[in-house]
């Protein structure tokens, strides 16, 4: 199972979540984690999540720029 696959398993396993203890341990690792960042990376990330997704600038995967010819 690829790392996509098992993001996609997880989000639909938490969607049919019932159980709120369960979904406030998921919390509590989504705020360590958030932690962790570094302090400038934590502000970019809460300033990405306040602007609109409508001003957002979609984007290719890594793969496909990491790929990408030299002009």
């Amino acid at each position: 199972m690829t790392i996509e696959q098992k993001k996609i398993a997880l989000i639909h396993w938490i969607t049919n979540l019932q159980d709120e203890t369960v979904l406030n341990q998921l919390e509590g690792f989504r705020q360590t984690s958030l932690s962790e960042l570094p302090e400038e990376i934590a502000d970019l990330l809460a300033m990405s999540m306040a602007e609109p997704d409508a001003d957002g600038v979609e984007h290719t995967s890594v793969q496909d720029i990491l790929n990408r010819p030299e002009a």
